[in-house]
């Protein structure tokens, strides 16, 4: 019975880091798309680049690597914080 109810827990604990990786691998990937775009259009000499809604995904994006116990998967999988877009005008 304890061997049962420890692999239950292993199992949960393996579907959660999974969870909390896909999800912080999927902000990561709404991060650089945004960027690219940001930088695409600053590239190109459009005026008035609005970068706030990046800010708002890369805040949500550090503040999920930074809360515990999500940090833990953040360290051990290599996610490192992202960047604020500062408007250069």
């Amino acid at each position: 019975m304890n061997v049962l109810f420890t692999i239950a827990v292993l199992a949960l604990a393996a579907l959660w880091a999974l969870a909390v990786y896909s999800r912080l691998n999927r902000l990561r990937r709404q991060i650089l798309a945004e960027w690219k775009q940001l930088d695409g259009r600053e590239k190109s000499g459009e005026a008035n680049v609005d970068g706030a809604r990046y800010n708002q995904l890369a805040a949500a994006y550090n503040s999920a690597i930074e809360r515990f116990p999500d940090n833990i998967i953040a360290g051990a999988a290599g996610f490192r914080a992202a960047q604020r877009w500062a408007n250069p005008e």
